[in-house]
């Protein structure tokens, strides 16, 4: 089963392969940060703050862009 975050104009944000065993039915959220490249705690945060859609499209679109304007 593949499990795909998909964003503006249908293009897949993330795509996760899952491979049928009993965890798959709980989103890992450790796994997510790390493919997010930010911490477990600041991405539960943005979420029960401003729920998920929006802290996954925060931290996949505009957390790059942030990095790349500093250095």
């Amino acid at each position: 089963m593949k499990l795909q975050l998909i964003g503006k104009g249908n293009l897949p944000l993330l795509t996760f392969i899952l491979d049928g065993c009993s965890d798959d039915s709980i989103l890992n959220i450790a796994a997510l940060a790390r493919r997010l490249s930010c911490s477990r705690s600041s991405l539960l945060d943005r979420i029960q703050n401003y729920g998920f859609e929006s802290a996954v499209r925060y931290y996949y679109l505009n957390e790059p862009r942030q990095r790349k304007l500093k250095t």
